[in-house]
C-alpha cells in the first residue's frame, strides 16, 4: 500500500533528522509497527476480524506518532509527523473499504 510506503519514508527522514538519540529507538519501534501492518494487509482477504486486528495496530501506530510529535523539539519536522498521520488515516480508510465499511 502506497500510504504505508510513504509513511515509512517519512519515518526514515525523521530518524535521520533527529537530534536526540533517545528518540531513535521509539522511531524504530513505530517503523516496526508500520511494517507489521504492511505485512498483515495480505491476510485481511475480506475478513472483518483480521481487518479489526490490523486497524488496532494502525491505531497503535497513530498513538506512537502522537507521542513522538508532541515531544519533538523541532517545529520544522511537524510536517513529517502530519504526513505519517495522514498516511495512517489513508491506510485505515482503505482497510475499512476492503471489508465493506467505507463511508
Amino acid at each position: 500500500m502506497a500510504a504505508l510506503d510513504d509513511c515509512g519514508a517519512a519515518l526514515e527522514k525523521l530518524d535521520a533528522l533527529c537530534c536526540e538519540p533517545g528518540r531513535s529507538p521509539r522511531i524504530a519501534a513505530l517503523a516496526a509497527t508500520v511494517a507489521q501492518v504492511r505485512s498483515q494487509l495480505r491476510s485481511i482477504d475480506g475478513s472483518i476480524a483480521v481487518a479489526d486486528q490490523v486497524l488496532r495496530h494502525l491505531e497503535d501506530a497513530g498513538g506512537q506518532t502522537g507521542v513522538l510529535q508532541v515531544g519533538c523539539c523541532a517545529p520544522n519536522r511537524l510536517p513529517l509527523y502530519t504526513r505519517v498521520l495522514e498516511n495512517l488515516t489513508t491506510a485505515q480508510r482503505s482497510i475499512n473499504a476492503s471489508v465493506g465499511r467505507d463511508h
